[in-house]
């Protein structure tokens, strides 16, 4: 910005303040320099001093490494002075159906206790939390996948939640202040995995008993997609227990055909798939009893997809706080594109202390 200034006749010279962007050196870079610097690192998973070259590449405007480093940092700040975060949990909370997924990161400098300062065990994760229409959506870094960590902002969710199958949000369902409504397990995973066993024989004997899995929950799905295009409540319930009853044969083959079957890490692989299809049958067939809840956790999935191709292309992130940093930048500028705004207008937005908040008119 070219700051005009005026000199009074009292010899008192004012100067125009900048907008908020900041000034760095002397100069005020405004929101399409800071929407630049974002967006490449956030968005488009640039490096620092990459980002801060193609700045000077597209707007002819040399900015540093420690300028796109700081435009991160403001627009987090403004975030979390306006309470996008609790706005945007709030909301999520307030959802009849979530999905959930979390994905492994390399943090640099691990996480350590304040208390005692030792090492937080564990691996560091990102989080996604998201409506299965992607309206909204939220990410967490984590310090790790211990159980408690993974559920800890779920923990008032009221709803159903759509899973990828892991262990920790079983606790959401068995604790002693449980409210969940409901899981529904990802049948897209379970899909895969019926994949994967079927390739392993002997002979047909997996593809025979998978594939009526398959069979019996395509079939049920297309079911619900027709219930639900006819403005029916529920699916014929002749037709769903004829369905269910060919699933729990075929699970019950699976389990028959491979318990004492040999492998070298101990049970077969097909023995595994069938038992825990057999637990977790009703969270399977969840979506066939509720035509509310999607039947993937696809939503979830591509969720975390961004921090995952960050880190192919930068590779980390220094530090846990980066890591949270980076989340809550990608949770804002992901939710008010699904809401119709342009990244620059929701950059601007917050720079000016008047961030999209969920909810708000």
């Amino acid at each position: 910005y070219a700051l005009p200034r005026r000199r009074c006749a009292c010899t008192t010279t004012t100067v125009a303040s900048p907008p908020d962007g900041g000034i760095v050196n002397g100069i005020s870079f405004g929101s399409v320099l800071n929407t630049a610097a974002v967006a490449l690192t956030a968005f488009g998973n640039v490096p620092i001093e990459r980002a801060a070259d193609l700045i000077k590449i597209l707007y002819g405007q040399s900015v540093s490494a420690g300028f796109v480093d700081r435009a991160n940092t403001r627009l987090a700040a403004k975030l979390t002075e306006a309470g996008f975060e609790q706005a945007m949990l709030a909301a999520l909370m307030a959802e009849p159906v979530l999905a959930a997924d979390e994905s492994p990161v390399q943090v640099v400098t691990p996480a350590t206790d304040p208390d005692t300062g030792e090492l937080i065990p564990g691996s560091p994760h990102v989080l996604a939390i998201r409506t299965p229409d992607e309206r909204l959506a939220w990410l967490a870094g984590l310090t790790s996948r211990s159980y408690d960590t993974v559920i800890a902002a779920l923990r008032t969710f009221a709803g159903h939640l759509i899973v990828d199958g892991y262990g920790a949000y079983q606790r959401l369902r068995t604790g002693v202040d449980t409210v969940l409504a409901g899981i529904q397990q990802c049948v897209q995973h379970v899909l895969r995995r019926c994949r994967g066993v079927a390739k392993l024989g002997p002979g047909t004997l997996q593809s025979h008993w998978t594939a009526q899995v398959t069979d019996a929950l395509t079939t049920a799905h297309t079911a619900v997609q027709d219930a639900k295009a006819d403005h029916q409540s529920a699916l014929d319930p002749e037709l769903l227990a004829e369905l269910r009853d060919r699933y729990d044969k075929a699970v019950d083959s699976g389990i028959v055909h491979n318990r004492h079957r040999d492998w070298h890490t101990g049970n077969h692989p097909g023995y595994t798939l069938a038992t825990w299809l057999a637990a977790y049958a009703d969270q399977v067939w969840h979506f066939t009893t509720h035509l509310n809840v999607d039947w993937t956790s696809n939503a979830a999935e591509r969720g975390v997809k961004p921090a995952k191709r960050h880190q192919a292309v930068s590779g980390y992130w220094q530090t846990q706080h980066t890591l949270n940093r980076w989340c809550l930048v990608n949770s804002y500028l992901t939710t008010t594109r699904n809401h119709g705004l342009t990244v620059l207008d929701a950059i601007t937005r917050a720079l000016t202390g008047r961030p999209w908040l969920p909810g708000a008119a």
